[in-house]
């Protein structure tokens, strides 16, 4: 009972973070999820590939709901959406798979200096002086399936939606903060999905999975998580369209740079 409320409790504060950043969450879940399925008593061997698909299988219904809200604000570039979906749900599917029989350390430490990069541009905007205001990135209907596998790869190593990476992707091809974050979230629910599906097919002849769940799902939070994480990733959305874009900019950078700790702690 205690965990269940734990779990509802986290989900309340992923869904915040979901609407507010297209995020589904995942840079919060995985490192939470593995202190607390460790508290569990849950076998070390089952513990961090238990996090990383409990927190993909929890981010597909927080991003349903954060695309949504989105959605109704016009926030969210369809036209990109589904061509960049094409290549996140092969990436995320490869990068399952690929989780399963790798050491996590040396990806740790590229995604860390990543996330602190990225979070560093949403904080002082040097690209934007190095490019004169000019976008750097191009996400042509060519391109976007490229762009969309290394992100679906990537989330799905690590648990997320894809937002950390897909919202600073889309400003760097310009447009606004607010339509990356629209974007993104819609983008986390197929990456989300894909990268679950294989976390659960790769993960259920593993001899070692504690009752209550499939694979390298744990239901119980997966349901904790998602009740709530639908109703508050609203409650986000809408505290993204209430601020000003510089704000928002600023609060996602430092958020890029706390998962990045989080990363190298997990």
């Amino acid at each position: 009972m205690i965990e269940l409320l734990v779990f509802i409790a986290l989900g309340s504060i992923t869904g915040i973070l979901a609407g507010m950043f297209g995020i589904g969450g995942g840079v919060l879940l995985v490192p939470v999820l593995i202190f607390i399925f460790y508290g569990m008593g849950m076998e070390e061997s089952v513990v961090v590939y238990m996090a990383i698909g409990t927190a993909l299988s929890s981010i597909i219904f927080s991003g349903i709901s954060s695309a949504h809200s989105h959605h109704s604000k016009k926030c969210v570039e369809w036209k990109l959406v589904f061509p960049l979906s094409l290549g996140m749900i092969v990436g995320a599917l490869i990068g399952s798979r690929y989780a399963t029989s790798m050491s996590s350390d040396n990806l740790k430490l590229i995604i860390t200096i990543f996330l602190i990069a990225v979070g560093g541009e949403m904080l002082f905007g040097y690209t934007k002086l190095l490019s004169n205001r000019r976008k750097l990135i191009s996400i042509s209907n060519i391109l976007a399936p490229i762009h969309g596998g290394w992100i679906g790869f990537l989330s799905s190593i690590l648990g997320i939606g894809g937002g950390s990476f897909t919202t600073p992707l889309m400003t760097l091809a310009g447009y606004n903060i607010r339509q990356g974050i629209g974007t993104a979230a819609a983008c986390g629910v197929p990456i989300a999905l894909a990268g679950a599906m294989g976390y659960l097919y790769f993960g259920q002849t593993h001899p070692n999975l504690p009752a209550g769940a499939t694979g390298f799902i744990f239901w119980p939070a997966v349901l904790g998580i998602a009740s709530a994480s639908i109703i508050t990733a609203r409650i986000g959305s809408n505290i993204a369209h209430s601020i000003s874009e510089q704000i928002l900019k600023r609060l996602f950078g430092v958020l890029l740079v706390i998962a990045a700790i989080m990363v190298t702690r997990s």
